[in-house]
């Protein structure tokens, strides 16, 4: 009688803006790592050599750290005493 009940489209986008918002608001690996360690954002830059700069932007997402250089992600993960794919951010993609 009924069409079978769907999701409109504007349900589809607030939902997928939501998780947008949520993965965001996140603290980052990177931010993680760098608190247990016990470092400020300028001391983490001066001992592994990457631009502070360039961490602040790793960790507001603003830089997408998949893309950071072999050299940076290997001299963070070095200061941090972590392996470099504990420093990546991974979309989680889901098909609705």
């Amino acid at each position: 009688m009924y069409p079978a009940p769907h999701r409109s489209p504007e349900e589809k986008f607030i939902d997928a803006v939501n998780k947008r918002i949520q993965n965001q608001s996140a603290p980052t690996n990177l931010q993680t790592l760098r608190k247990i360690a016990g470092y400020s954002q300028r001391v983490l830059s001066e001992k592994s050599g990457v631009n502070l700069r360039t961490l602040q932007q790793y960790e507001l997402r603003a830089k997408d750290i998949t893309k950071a250089s072999g050299r940076s992600l290997s001299a963070l993960s070095k200061t941090l005493g972590c392996r470099m794919e504990d420093l990546l951010e991974y979309a989680m993609n889901e098909a609705d």
